[in-house]
């Protein structure tokens, strides 16, 4: 069975805590949790993880890196502030580089240190929208588990749905410790 397959690469990775199918219960929730990020100031649209559940399956798991510690640069972008017509206007940004030379455009505001924003690409009364794209590089096993499978997407759950994953394992709701969702075809 190709769930047991991805369970054995799973488990080799190290600081796994949980590594479970999700429930069609727990999939409810979560989306009902990430639907109600649509009716935020500025939404969120969680699209790695709407593109995670569109798969066969999904497989939940937490994993402990309260002794990880990756430099900024090695963070990999997931999160975008785009207009209702698509342009992105803002994002998240961690190459040193990159960032300084934004620095230097008076036409860009930060919101963060890593994410500036670029007011004078939003069209005034479109809509804007945080979006969340899937998760690459947060697995060492990540390529193991995508030969493994004939599709498969990795997506981080938002905070609220986070933390409803972490209470149904009895989990501490501690930032160091992750959880991510797995969507896979057979």
């Amino acid at each position: 069975m190709i769930e047991d397959k991805l369970f054995d690469i799973i488990k080799n990775e190290g600081n796994i805590i949980v590594s479970d199918i999700m429930t069609d219960e727990m999939k409810k929730e979560v989306i009902k949790l990430e639907m109600k990020r649509l009716d935020e100031m500025v939404p969120l649209i969680n699209k790695g993880l709407q593109e995670a559940f569109d798969l066969d399956s999904s497989i939940v798991i937490i994993q402990d890196k309260t002794n990880i510690t990756l430099p900024v640069e090695e963070l990999i972008p997931t999160l975008t502030l785009q207009s209702e017509s698509g342009t992105i206007i803002g994002e998240e940004i961690y190459d040193p580089g990159e960032l300084e030379e934004i620095r230097q455009d008076p036409s860009v505001y930060f919101i963060s240190d890593n994410f500036p924003t670029y007011p004078n690409l939003s069209v005034p009364g479109e809509k804007q929208f945080f979006v969340v794209s899937e998760t690459i590089g947060m697995l060492k096993c990540e390529d193991r588990l995508r030969s493994a499978v004939s599709k498969m997407i990795i997506a981080a759950p938002s905070t609220e749905a986070d933390g409803y994953i972490k209470d149904c394992y009895n989990i501490p709701h501690e930032e160091k410790i992750t959880t991510l969702i797995i969507g896979f075809n057979k």
